[in-house]
């Protein structure tokens, strides 16, 4: 019978050695512990090192992208500002240059409103001169003409002689 046992363990599919069961539960648990309280600690801590790190690296970039956020909201506050301080100026460059030219228009008007008073008076002042001398004229020949009727007696011959010469002296008198 014994035999048989031995026959029978060594045909049984669950041949259980108690010996290697027993040192391999020994050795793993040895090891477990020895890894638990010598390996996984440094694991552990090197974990939590690298999480460490990565929410750092993620607040950092958080950090970074809140002030680039600021920054472009500064930038675009200060571009802005820009713009409408150049818009004003260029209004107020407009309004200027268009007073400019509205007042050099104002005083060529005046300009050419006195020029043509000037001109007026002048020619008036020529004409009144040239009619008073045509007077002087008229009424020095009228005398001469006169001087000369009662002088003698005038026939028709001498009347038309008498009005040609008044006339060449009349003209030669004006072209001097």
């Amino acid at each position: 019978m014994n035999g048989m046992l031995i026959l029978a363990a060594e045909q049984s599919p669950v041949n259980v050695q108690l010996i290697s069961l027993i040192t391999t539960i020994v050795v793993f648990l040895l090891f477990f512990f020895a890894a638990a309280y010598l390996v996984w600690p440094k694991i552990m801590s090197g974990l939590d090192e690298r999480e460490q790190k990565i929410r750092r690296e993620i607040e950092s970039a958080e950090a970074a992208r809140a002030e680039a956020s600021d920054s472009l909201k500064r930038q675009e506050e200060e571009l802005n500002e820009a713009r409408r301080q150049a818009t004003a100026m260029v209004a107020k460059a407009k309004s200027d240059a268009e007073h400019h030219a509205a007042e050099l228009r104002r005083k060529a008007e005046d300009e050419l409103h006195s020029m043509r008073t000037q001109a007026s008076k002048e020619i008036r002042a020529a004409k009144e001169a040239a009619i008073g001398e045509l007077n002087a004229q008229a009424a020095t020949m009228a005398t001469t003409i006169a001087g000369r009727i009662l002088h003698r007696e005038i026939s028709a011959d001498d009347q038309r002689d008498l009005i040609d010469d008044s006339l060449k002296s009349f003209a030669a008198s004006h072209d001097n």
